[in-house]
């Protein structure tokens, strides 16, 4: 969430930086007041144009994020699932033996997973 703020906020500093030099820039040329104005239209859209790429670019990059985070994510979970698997066999081979160490490790195995 503080991602998408910070994205939001260098976009809008950005754009405002942008239209204001550009303006600047035009409004201390030495130019007539038709041409001024073409030019002011002119650089607008332009600063428009790529603030649309720049949001797309930004949309791609998040997109892509999105789609690591769940990869990983599902990697992470499958790696789980193999640990418990894994635990739970050792406590059957165990609890063969004496049911309260296979308590106990079962126990310790839960806190790993828990804690992590």
């Amino acid at each position: 969430m503080a991602d998408k703020k910070a994205i939001k906020s260098f976009m809008w500093g950005v754009l405002t930086g942008a239209v204001t030099g550009a303006v600047s820039a035009l409004l201390f040329a030495p130019k007539p007041g038709r041409e001024l104005r073409k030019d002011i239209s002119v650089t607008a859209q332009k600063v428009g144009d790529k603030t649309v790429e720049f949001g797309r670019q930004a949309g791609t990059a998040v997109q892509s994020l999105a789609k690591r985070t769940t990869e990983f994510a599902s990697d992470a979970k499958q790696a789980a699932g193999r640990f418990v698997t894994d635990i739970r066999s050792r406590n059957t081979v165990i609890s063969g033996e004496d049911e309260e160490t296979a308590a106990a490790v079962d126990l310790e195995s839960d806190d790993k997973i828990a804690s992590n």
